[in-house]
């Protein structure tokens, strides 16, 4: 998971294209791999700190301005003691407030000091839950795309309710038995909870392989249409429906139909001047 995360940032300092947007990264895990459990609830855990940091800044900047205003608004009555939960009623009330939202004790009287000097207003910093927002950009697991790799073997477990092995990648041993439906409801209510992870039906996929002998399909690119050796890459190429939208309304189908010939052909050279896959395939 260490290694998830490097790769996590590494791709989030990256925009396709130099402009906004962000590299496409497909990670796969097998449902068997000893990690699995931590790596369905990644972006669980990850999206509740986002709603934290939302939440919190924003109750934040809230009651401890409050905690200001209740300070200046009896200044004038109460001199210095304004200061003073126990001389100022306001003060404590909002005090008192802001321990029920778990506010931090430190950031109460930090802000309380802050009054007592004469500043009328906290700068604090609020999030928002947009996409692109410095919440998300805070953390991890947001550069890719989590799937997990299923087999015949797992989903006959789950139906079954039976115990699943999850097996050490250095020497074959097992470091854990759990129960398979258990583990198919976390992958269920991460889903769930935030989009993630993806299925992969490892078995079924490569029942359609249509190269078995070069070896095993076991990811895909980060769209999930393209499916095949490791170390190969989809060639896509994309056009603009819109561009063949005629003044009247109608689609302008026989010159989409020209263009998607061309770029079919486009697509064919480049493949065949980058040569085809092979065993020692450069990265």
């Amino acid at each position: 998971m260490s290694f998830l995360k490097i790769g996590d940032r590494a791709a989030g300092a990256i925009k396709s294209g130099g402009t906004t947007r962000r590299a496409a990264k497909m990670v796969v895990v097998d449902a068997d791999h000893p990690d699995i459990e931590a790596f369905i609830s990644w972006k669980v855990i990850e999206e509740q700190k986002v709603a934290a940091l939302v939440s919190g800044s924003k109750l934040c900047e809230m009651h401890l301005n409050r905690i200001i205003e209740a300070c200046h608004a009896a200044r004038d009555a109460l001199s210095d003691e304004a200061f003073e939960p126990r001389k100022n009623q306001d003060l404590k009330r909002e005090i008192l407030a802001s321990r029920k939202a778990m506010i931090p004790e430190n950031y109460v009287q930090r802000v309380i000091q802050f009054a007592r000097q004469g500043y009328r207003r906290l700068d604090f910093h609020t999030y928002n839950t947009d996409w692109d927002s410095e919440a998300y950009v805070t953390v991890s697991g947001q550069n890719s795309n989590n799937s997990i790799r299923v087999t015949d073997a797992f989903m006959r477990a789950v139906k079954a309710g039976s115990d699943w092995d999850l097996i050490k990648r250095t020497d074959g041993s097992v470091a854990k038995t759990l129960n398979a439906a258990e583990l198919w409801d976390q992958v269920a209510y991460a889903a769930w909870s935030c989009a993630d992870p993806g299925i992969q039906f490892h078995s079924t996929i490569n029942d359609w392989h249509t190269c078995p002998a070069s070896g095993d399909i076991r990811a895909s690119n980060p769209c999930s249409e393209y499916m095949f050796l490791d170390d190969t890459a989809c060639n896509l190429a994309s056009l603009n429906l819109m561009q063949f939208r005629l003044e009247g309304g109608d689609f302008d189908v026989e010159n989409f139909e020209h263009a998607v010939r061309m770029w079919t052909l486009v697509l064919e050279i480049s493949v065949l001047m980058l040569n085809f896959p092979r065993k020692k395939s450069p990265n």
